[in-house]
């Protein structure tokens, strides 16, 4: 961050913007079209924690520490060097030379400023992206500028998995001068200014938005001279499209199209599961969801495995419980997740004295791949033991999650993406006390909140996959939810355009990850 009034700082960037645009056009790299189903409306992580934001993300705002998904690990991205001091207390070294899109100077300050209370703060002192960002940095204490080029991080009490914070999602770190000069928060999250490799062009809300490279970018230049995301709700558009040539990449595809696709000279069919898992979760306020004998019946009615193969072709994996290989030496290999067992389920109804009442099951067109024919496929289901479920179509995400539209809601549709491996990250991300289901008065996580602190937090590791084995048996016998399978993301594309899933959400258009032959 440098020091400039506000006059210089518009002027640099009109000057920015006027020579990538001139650059842009000037060079014969090509202008990338992706047809998607759907835009984030923020472009700031911690104003949207959402697929679609991660879809985009790190293509235009950076972390500190850099994930590498191609190895597994953590390498420098904004910051050069790092160390821990003392168990609470980790320095950085932030890369010289680094430009913001807006002209200015990335620095120490910059990361003091987006971690202070003026964008994420503390509990005592809230900024607006907390209440989102909350769940990822709540160990954080302070994070202080040591001088242009050097920063410190205090975290309340020693964090193991400081690092895997700081390189995963929600740890990209925008510009300063450009967030306190935006008109508020809503405003920012249209024209988010970061550090990466692109650059917010032009926005046009649920239609499109535009990326261009960015010419005075720090490391290697962008592989494409534009990326335009463009809305195309309908399947069968977005094939076509790729097929005439509109389109050079297309989402959320299924098993089922891919004949179509793989069929036609010149597309091909990339991507699979990533780190993510698909889950359903039940609103226990519902009259009929009180009872958990009678959310476990809605459990042991799905048969995970014909659901995988009738929607996927059999091209995902159902997970053992709310975990992921990922996790590593945490991860429980003999843990004994959901099963089918339909009489089971019809013998919980009958004891739970189930009278026929009607469950709504609120959910969107596609906006997870397959996500129609999942809840169809699961209506059936829970129809064969005796269940009254009511398939809801909604048209955006706040008639299914906000909480002026609680009444009546039973079960919806949500996905854990595993942001660090750990369940930190994952599972009592979403499910603990500072999730969005405990936040929102879904459910009452006390015990699971328990066992979480009974040493989840430890540096022990079997004290750790002790407290963790307590939460997953926890979170099987009280049912606030259940997990389906690991949530496959298939896209169509090019032939001629180089480029692999990352595993992640993150579509990853930078340089080492995209190519053209």
């Amino acid at each position: 961050m440098t020091k400039n009034t506000l006059m210089v700082s518009v002027c640099l960037t009109a000057l920015v913007a006027g020579t990538v645009a001139t650059g842009a056009a000037a060079d014969d790299r090509p202008d990338l079209v992706v047809a998607v189903t759907k835009l984030t409306p923020h472009f700031d992580p911690m104003g949207a924690n959402s697929n679609v934001n991660e879809r985009v993300g790190e293509n235009i705002v950076e972390n500190l520490i850099r994930y590498d998904w191609k190895t597994g690990e953590t390498v420098p991205g904004l910051a050069t060097a790092w160390k821990m001091v003392d168990p609470t207390t980790l320095e950085l070294t932030i890369r010289d030379g680094v430009a913001c899109h807006d002209g200015t100077d990335f620095t120490a300050e910059d990361v003091e400023i987006m971690f202070g209370p003026q964008r994420y703060g503390t509990e005592d002192n809230q900024g607006p992206g907390y209440k989102i960002a909350q769940q990822f940095f709540n160990t954080i204490k302070a994070v202080t500028a040591l001088d242009g080029n050097r920063i410190r991080i205090e975290t309340y009490e020693p964090d193991a998995l400081l690092i895997n914070r700081l390189s995963g999602w929600m740890g990209q770190v925008p510009c300063a001068d450009a967030y306190l000069a935006a008109d508020g928060w809503d405003a920012w999250g249209q024209t988010v200014i970061g550090t990466g490799p692109y650059r917010i062009a032009e926005n046009k809300p649920g239609e499109f938005h535009r990326f261009e490279a960015f010419g005075d970018y720090w490391g290697e230049p962008a592989p494409a001279a534009s990326i335009t995301y463009k809305v195309v709700p309908e399947t069968a558009a977005r094939i076509a499209g790729l097929i005439s040539g509109e389109y050079d990449f297309i989402t959320e595809i299924q098993p089922d199209q891919f004949k179509t696709i793989d069929d036609n000279p010149g597309t091909v069919i990339a991507g699979g599961p990533i780190r993510n898992i698909r889950i359903i979760v039940y609103d226990t306020r519902h009259p009929a969801l009180q009872d958990p004998r009678v959310r476990r019946a809605l459990n042991l009615a799905i048969n995970r495995e014909l659901l995988v193969e009738a929607v996927f072709g059999g091209k995902t994996d159902v997970p053992n419980g709310m975990q992921v290989p990922a996790f590593g030496d945490i991860y429980l290999e003999d843990f004994q997740g959901a099963t089918y067992d339909p009489d089971a389920a019809r013998a919980l109804l009958d004891a739970a004295g189930y009278d026929g009442t009607e469950i709504s099951y609120r959910y969107l067109k596609d906006y997870y791949t397959g996500e129609v024919s999942t809840a169809q496929i699961l209506e059936q289901m829970w129809g064969e033991v005796g269940l009254n479920v009511k398939l809801e179509l909604k048209e955006n995400w706040g008639q299914i999650e906000e909480d002026d539209v609680a009444e009546g809601r039973g079960i919806v549709n949500w996905s854990s993406t595993v942001y660090f491996n750990d369940p930190i990250g994952h599972s009592h991300r979403i499910f603990g006390p500072t999730g969005f289901f405990q936040v929102h008065g879904f459910w009452d996580g006390s015990a699971f909140n328990a066992a979480a602190d009974s040493g989840l937090f430890s540096t022990d590791l079997e004290t750790r996959r002790t407290a963790f084995r307590e939460m997953l048996d926890i979170f099987e016998a009280e049912a606030p939810g259940t997990y389906l399978h690991v949530l496959p993301m298939y896209y169509g594309k090019k032939e001629s355009i180089a480029w692999e899933s990352s595993g992640t959400g993150l579509m990853d258009f930078r340089a080492g990850a995209l190519a053209f032959e």
